[in-house]
C-alpha cells in the first residue's frame, strides 16, 4: 500500500487555524474554488466565502465541520488532526489544568508531582475505551485506544483515573501496553484518583501522530454506577463502551453529557443493552466537557 503522503507547513505550534490553514494552501497551490469543488466530489459542500472566511481567521469551523476539516488535512496533505487541533472551543479554553471536573485542585497536585509541563502538549483525534464491570458490580479493568496529535514537542502522555469513593488508590494499576510504556504514577489516597505518564515510543514534534494502547486495573471491588471520561479540549472522537457481566445486569443504562462534571446534564437519553450486556456512545466530535454513561442496579 502506498502511505500518504503528508508536510507540515513551517508554522509555529501555536499558530492559529486562520495562520496554520493560509500556509498549507498556499504550499499546495490550490485556489479556493478548486478545493471547494475537490471537497464536493467527497460530498463535502461548503461555499467558498466560508473557505475564505476560514483562511481570514473572521470565522472557525463550527464542531459539525470536522468532516469538511478532516478532508482538507487529506487534501492538503497534512498530517491527521493537524487543523483540527488548532479549532479554538466553543467555550473557552480552561485557564488551569483539568478545568472541567470538581476535583482540578488534587489532579493539579498530581500533575505537579510528576510532570507539569506534559500537560497540554497533545490533543486526542480518536479515543476508543472499554469499560469492564464484574460480577461483583465493580468496575475491574479500562483497555484504551487512543490516537494523538503533537500542537507541541511530547514524548509522554498524562492520564487520569477516579476511583470509587473510599477506593484505595493504591490498588488502581495503570499500566501502557503498545506505543508507550508507564512511567511516573501518582496517587492521593483520600480522593482516590490516580495520574501516571505514559512514555511515549518517540519523541513526537508538533504535527506527529501516535496510537497508544493502555489499560486500568482496579483491584478494589466498590461498587460502580457510572463511568465518565473528560475533554479539556474540543473536537476529539470517542467511543465508549462497557460490558456488563452476565451475573450483574443493571435495570436501566443511560448516557450523559455535561460541561463540568458537578454542573446539570445537557443531554441525558437511555441506552438499549445487547444480548451479551454491551452498551455504547459514539460521539463523532466531543465538546469540552464530560461524556459517560451511568446506570442503575435496582
Amino acid at each position: 500500500m502506498t502511505q500518504a503522503r503528508t508536510h507540515v507547513p513551517d508554522v509555529g505550534p501555536e499558530a492559529p487555524f486562520a495562520d496554520a490553514l493560509r500556509a498549507a494552501i498556499a504550499h499546495r497551490g490550490l485556489a479556493l474554488n478548486r478545493i471547494q469543488a475537490r471537497l464536493a466530489d467527497q460530498g463535502l459542500h461548503v461555499g467558498v466565502a466560508t473557505l475564505s472566511t476560514w483562511q481570514s481567521g473572521s470565522r472557525h469551523p463550527r464542531p459539525g465541520s470536522l468532516a469538511v476539516v478532516t478532508a482538507l488535512e487529506e487534501l492538503l496533505e497534512l498530517p491527521a488532526g493537524w487543523l483540527a487541533v488548532r479549532i479554538p472551543p466553543a467555550t473557552e479554553t480552561p485557564t488551569r489544568p483539568y478545568g472541567v471536573v470538581e476535583n482540578a485542585s488534587t489532579l493539579i497536585r498530581l500533575l505537579d508531582e510528576v510532570r507539569r509541563d506534559a500537560h497540554g502538549r497533545l490533543r486526542g483525534i480518536t479515543v476508543v475505551e472499554e469499560i469492564v464491570i464484574g460480577a461483583d458490580r465493580s468496575m475491574t479493568s479500562k483497555r484504551v485506544i487512543q490516537t494523538l496529535i503533537a500542537v507541541k514537542e511530547a514524548d509522554r502522555q498524562i492520564v487520569v483515573h477516579q476511583g470509587e469513593p473510599g477506593a484505595d488508590p493504591a490498588k488502581i494499576v495503570p499500566r501502557g501496553v503498545t506505543g508507550c510504556r508507564t512511567g511516573r504514577v501518582a496517587r492521593d489516597p483520600e480522593d482516590g484518583a490516580v495520574l501516571s505518564e505514559l512514555l511515549l515510543d518517540r519523541q513526537l514534534v508538533v504535527g506527529d501522530t501516535a496510537v497508544v494502547h493502555y489499560e486500568i486495573t482496579d483491584l478494589n471491588g466498590i461498587q460502580s454506577t457510572q463511568y465518565y471520561r473528560f475533554h479539556e479540549w474540543a473536537g476529539t472522537h470517542h467511543v465508549l463502551e462497557v460490558q456488563f457481566d452476565r451475573e450483574a445486569m443493571p435495570v436501566r443504562v443511560s448516557e450523559f453529557r455535561r460541561h463540568h462534571s458537578g454542573g446539570p446534564d445537557v443531554l441525558r437519553r437511555e441506552l438499549m443493552m445487547t444480548p451479551d450486556g454491551r452498551v455504547h456512545v459514539v460521539v463523532p466530535s466531543a465538546d469540552r466537557g464530560v461524556i459517560g454513561i451511568d446506570w442503575e442496579w435496582d
